[in-house]
């Protein structure tokens, strides 16, 4: 059995509590606060008819993370557990759901993420920020990508950061997260003051393509779904909350509501930069922005908070995806081992290598748009099952305790899942592969799981009486 940490609580699973509510808002700011802003305003261009259904896409995914937010507060201030969401679906769905989607955040999510992040903030921002020192992997690996060579880098370094204690991931991530979310909305306020309406560009706005179809509204949606994500990373580490049943829902409902009007602001400033048609073929709406309004020089400050932001963000997501291993393996539905604590930091130091270990498999095997959509389709269906939990426990059990309750339910879950399952399907019917691979790997765990069960039964009748 893992050795308790100092300070753990009966539901931690020997976790202890010491995050305060302001370092676990830091944690779901963080945690949104990713490549997507920065690479998904592009793609949504490209499929936008005006600039007017361009912004109320992203409304609309911003809605979408708060109603999400508001569902899974309910379960995070009603049971705070280590693990995230897997101990819910646990209790609301049975063992096989939660495993099934367990070792899809195990093998998808979070390893994804970190993978997207970190190939992304390496691909896109580091070689303007470093310049010739981008290539010093070089030197040392001969014929070596140095996109793939940072961004190993990355998930390694911050690995050992969350490998040393919450209380140094904590604040590191209010570092990471505060310095760049001020000062990009404040540069995104002066340059909405500075140019207001104004396009720089002369040529002609070309007819952009409209939603004629729902598919094309998905097209344009699944981007804004992987900025957003992130908006439930304080239940991954519920029971480290100091007083979860307050802070837990301010952590995440705050930290959803800021990243909401960050990302709203900088999709304005994007089009008082940029026409439509412009913007849809940027690539990168942050640094070619910066390179646009700024020159050289302010590009590379403008770059150098990205990065930050981007930082922040994978460490935030190195600290939620390694509890969701833990849990497991604290329950035996992943190697034992994965449960384990360091001794003296009372962090799950395996689930946080293992995790890492994955991730470097995935930059070595995907390219950054494989990553992306790999990611995204499995969060379709995890946030699905997640938000509705939240439904089944207030019919199974009305009359629990609840500290903090979902305001106007059942609309929030209701919208999240509904607006989930639609766009799932659509690119499902589309023949989207990584949205058919999310749904194969659910059903094969699913289906695992079945067979160990029988296994574990057999065992059980073939021994001792």
């Amino acid at each position: 059995m893992a050795d308790e940490a100092p300070d753990a609580t009966p539901s931690s699973g020997g976790l202890p509590a010491r995050l305060a509510a302001g370092p676990a808002m830091a944690l779901v700011a963080g945690s949104m606060l990713g490549i997507g802003i920065f690479i998904a305003p592009p793609v949504v261009a490209a499929h936008a008819p005006s600039p007017a259904l361009f912004l109320l896409v992203w409304i609309l995914g911003g809605l979408t993370a708060l109603a999400g937010a508001l569902s899974v507060a309910e379960l995070g201030a009603m049971m705070p557990r280590a693990g995230g969401d897997y101990p819910y679906l646990r209790r609301a769905y049975g063992p096989g759901v939660a495993f099934g989607v367990g070792w899809l955040q195990l093998v998808a999510i979070f390893p994804g993420s970190l993978a997207t992040m970190a190939a992304g903030t390496a691909t896109f921002q580091l070689p303007v920020l470093l310049g010739d020192a981008y290539h010093v992997f070089g030197r040392w690996l001969p014929g070596s990508d140095p996109a793939f060579c940072w961004a190993v880098l990355i998930v390694v370094g911050l690995s050992a950061v969350n490998h040393v204690g919450v209380v140094l991931s904590g604040r590191t991530q209010v570092v990471l997260t505060t310095v760049p979310i001020a000062v990009l909305l404040v540069a995104s306020v002066v340059v909405l003051a500075t140019l207001g309406g104004y396009h720089p560009s002369s040529t002609p706005t070309p007819a952009a393509p409209t939603f004629t179809t729902l598919e094309a509204l998905a097209l344009a949606y699944l981007p804004v779904y992987f900025a957003y994500s992130g908006w439930n990373a304080a239940i991954f580490v519920g029971a480290e909350i100091r007083d979860p049943g307050r802070a837990l829902p301010r952590a995440l409902v705050g930290g959803t509501l800021l990243v909401v009007g960050l990302y709203l602001v900088l999709c304005v400033g994007f089009l008082a930069v940029f026409p439509l048609s412009d913007l849809a073929g940027v690539g990168e709406a942050g640094t070619a922005a910066a390179g646009r309004l700024f020159g050289p020089a302010g590009e590379h400050v403008v770059t150098t908070l990205i990065v930050l932001a981007m930082l922040g963000s994978i460490n935030g997501t190195v600290l939620t995806g390694s509890r969701i291993a833990f849990a497991m393996g604290r329950a035996g539905h992943a190697p034992a081992p994965a449960g384990r604590l360091h001794r003296r930091y009372g962090t799950p130091v395996v689930a946080l290598w293992a995790q890492a270990a994955w991730a470097v498999v995935l930059l070595a095997t995907q390219r950054f748009e494989e990553l992306m959509n790999y990611t995204s389709a499995a969060m379709l269906i995890t946030g699905t099952l997640t938000v509705l939990a939240v439904v089944v426990f207030r019919r199974r059990d009305p009359d629990a305790p609840r500290p903090y309750r979902v305001f106007a339910y059942p609309l929030p879950p209701l919208l999240y899942a509904g607006s989930s399952v639609l766009v799932l399907v659509l690119s499902a019917l589309e023949g989207d592969r990584s949205v058919l691979l999310g749904i194969a790997y659910f059903v094969a765990a699913l289906a695992a799981h079945r067979v160990l069960a029988r296994r574990r039964g057999r065992g059980r009748a073939a021994g001792p009486p």
